[in-house]
């Protein structure tokens, strides 16, 4: 009868750190994540398409509207390294911490965590178009481009190495 209890007991403490782990870490699609982890996210978030590889840009992306929407990873089957936002055409829409229709837009597609953490991240370096922020959880790089607005989400590991390369692309010729 003791084994049977503590059988019991075991379970349900283990069903309950599962229950708190799915409650405070929602699925969300994050540099450092499986690619397979943004794909099934990206499949519940209506603001985007479905995402398809493209063997030239080393990632999968996908177009819904005015909202373009990419992932890079280091393969197919990979690692996220870097996720990016592009609204055209909707010049109410800007990847500001003080643009409201922005911090939604990224609110809806992500969470308020990561809204918040934009909203309070804090520039550290502006190369070119590029303004580079860090966050507490991650770092972000917003950019005005044409007919549009781009918001970055890398992780907080690679802020210098990019930092760093858009420095090197402002003096040599860089695929981008």
């Amino acid at each position: 009868m003791f084994a049977r209890n503590k059988f019991n007991l075991l379970s349900t403490a283990a069903l309950s750190v599962c229950a708190i782990a799915l409650t405070v870490a929602p699925a969300n699609a994050l540099p450092g994540q499986n690619i397979n982890t943004v794909l099934n996210w990206a499949k519940t978030r209506p603001q985007l398409s479905a995402l398809k590889y493209n063997n030239e840009a080393h990632g999968y992306e996908g177009r819904n509207g005015n909202l373009y929407f990419y992932v890079n990873t280091t393969s197919e089957n990979g690692t996220v390294t870097k996720e990016g936002i592009t609204v055209s055409n909707d010049p109410s829409i800007k990847f500001t911490t003080n643009n409201a229709k922005g911090m939604k837009l990224l609110q809806n597609i992500y969470n308020s965590e990561i809204a918040n953490d934009f909203r309070n991240s804090r520039s550290v370096a502006k190369v070119g178009r590029d303004t580079f922020s860090r966050g507490q959880k991650f770092a972000y790089i917003t950019a005005e481009v044409q007919n549009g607005t781009n918001l970055q989400i890398i992780s907080l590991n690679n802020l210098q190495g990019e930092i760093k390369n858009a420095k090197y692309c402002q003096t040599h010729q860089c695929d981008l």
